[in-house]
């Protein structure tokens, strides 16, 4: 009878305290005065920004669009996709002081990754606590009609890496933006070679982008899109100005050499550079499962290649970029972006 007494009342005493322990915070939460909440919060992100001696790489797309160019199957006219290119987006280094000034780099040019500002920021709680870029800095360049980015940003807490993931007022959906803050554990600075693989990627002359598993092709892109006539430069300009571009195949040829096809199939996305390659939010998007997002570098082109992750967390399994997680089961499945000889017709 000892022997069930223990194996009984045990796991029940545990219980039991564990239930008082969760009471205890919660009354603790209830005793709290709302002003003191309110306090609490502004006070755990104000510590959490300004722990990172090295401070944050910020990544930041102000509005995305999944469904954008995204059915490989989809036909596309000859002039259907200009003036309809989505919007990429772009890389930040933030320090943030105790004293409520924040040093700020972008990789828009190459002095604005040299060149720091320096500027106020505040937070405070309404609805979501709120980190707020207050004076004039790199990030309020995005404020216009064209990226409609914001100086708001609502605080959602870490991801499953440990990563601060923000959003803003003017988007309820999280698939239409992207604002993650990843700590810096050290002082080498992330930015210039973002700011060095993006400008790698805008200066290939003919980029285009291949999907395969092994021998089997899924997609691959043959269009020659930055063609030097006239009437082509405000696209090619569009396509570096929104950081977006879009891999096109030939589905039905023109007749006419040098004209463009009749019918088209495409995988778009916007950009941005990394400091391993290049991201693209909301990915380039063959299906629901294959969605190439992250390329890493290697010399002249970026690859891709998908393994199988699950995360304990969210009990989820999800195909992630093998050079982000190399402990990831293979897939075969990948995707390489390469400058190809430009042959003309």
């Amino acid at each position: 009878m000892k022997k069930i007494y223990y194996t009984t009342i045990i796991p029940l005493t545990l219980a039991l305290a564990s239930l008082a322990s969760c009471n205890g915070k919660l009354q603790q939460a209830f005793h709290e005065s709302p002003s003191e909440r309110v306090q609490a919060s502004i006070s755990s992100l104000h510590e959490e920004l300004t722990s990172s001696p090295s401070g944050w790489s910020v990544l930041y797309f102000p509005h995305c669009d999944s469904l954008l160019f995204s059915n490989p199957n989809e036909l596309i006219g000859q002039t259907a996709f200009r003036g309809r290119l989505g919007y990429g987006g772009s890389s930040f280094v933030m320090k943030f002081s105790k004293e409520g000034t924040v040093e700020m780099k972008a990789d828009f040019t190459e002095a604005s990754c040299d060149e720091p500002k320096v500027s106020r920021y505040t937070i405070k709680r309404g609805s979501y606590t709120q980190l707020t870029f207050e004076t004039f800095n790199y990030i309020h360049e995005l404020v216009n009609d064209s990226f409609r980015g914001s100086t708001d940003f609502l605080y959602q807490g870490k991801n499953e890496y440990g990563q601060l993931v923000f959003r803003t007022a003017g988007t309820i959906l999280p698939a239409k933006e992207y604002i993650i803050f990843t700590k810096l554990k050290s002082d080498e600075d992330p930015l210039a070679k973002a700011y060095q693989n993006r400008l790698f990627f805008e200066e290939m002359q003919n980029p285009q982008l291949s999907i395969r598993m092994g021998d089997r092709v899924y997609f691959e892109s043959d269009n020659y899109i930055k063609t030097k006539a006239e009437t082509n430069r405000p696209y090619i300009k569009e396509l570096t100005t929104k950081r977006y571009y879009l891999f096109l195949y030939n589905k039905k040829r023109n007749p006419i050499p040098g004209y463009p096809a009749l019918q088209m199939v495409g995988l778009g996305s916007g950009y941005a550079g990394t400091s391993e390659g290049i991201t693209f939010r909301a990915g380039l998007r063959y299906s629901k499962d294959i969605v190439f997002m992250d390329f890493e570098r290697i010399d002249d082109r970026f690859e891709a290649e998908l393994v199988k992750v699950y995360n304990p967390h969210t009990r989820v399994t999800s195909l992630e970029s093998k050079h982000l997680h190399p402990e990831g089961i293979p897939t075969g499945v990948k995707a390489v972006i390469w400058d190809a000889p430009i042959i003309k017709d």
